[in-house]
């Protein structure tokens, strides 16, 4: 079946380190705060272990009611980590059966802060679903992306000052 996906790209002051183990962690609530039609998360249950480890899971909550599954699938500190959405309870069960989301983090040696880039990629349920999804990815999933990423990095710079 297709994938559809969209990557964002920021650069960050702050040190490799703590730029990561700021992101990997987030409260999720802090950065997907909605985006048009798409709701906002409202937190995050059930999670094992300190997500910090390949195999640690959790519940997202969504401020439409629905739910996903997470999974973190790879966990390389500093530099890089992966992870799986699946089981969607709301409208997107009906378009895709999981996502993958990587992020990758680099010292950026002309200015010394860090360098993020985060890829996702919806899995399309049916042929029938994809040309949604598609629209889906390209003209509201990006957009989301970009807002989350920018509230990652205003956190990190604002906590950086104070």
């Amino acid at each position: 079946m297709s994938s559809f996906s969209a990557i964002v790209e920021t650069e960050v002051a702050g040190q490799l380190d703590t730029v990561f183990k700021h992101i990997v962690p987030i409260e999720l609530a802090s950065i997907f705060t909605g985006y048009g039609p798409l709701p906002s998360v409202t937190g995050t249950l059930n999670q094992t272990g300190a997500w910090d480890a390949a195999g640690q899971t959790r519940t997202v909550t969504l401020s439409d009611g629905s739910s996903a599954s997470e999974q973190l699938t790879k966990y390389d500190a500093p530099n890089y980590f992966s992870y799986t959405v699946s089981e969607f309870t709301g409208a997107l069960r009906f378009l895709s059966t999981s996502a993958d989301g990587e992020w990758w983090f680099d010292t950026n040696p002309a200015t010394g802060g860090t360098r993020i880039k985060w890829h996702y990629a919806f899995n399309a349920r049916s042929i029938f679903a994809a040309p949604i999804l598609w629209f889906v990815t390209h003209a509201l999933w990006r957009g989301y992306m970009n807002k989350a990423l920018t509230l990652s990095k205003d956190q990190i710079e604002d906590h950086k000052k104070s």
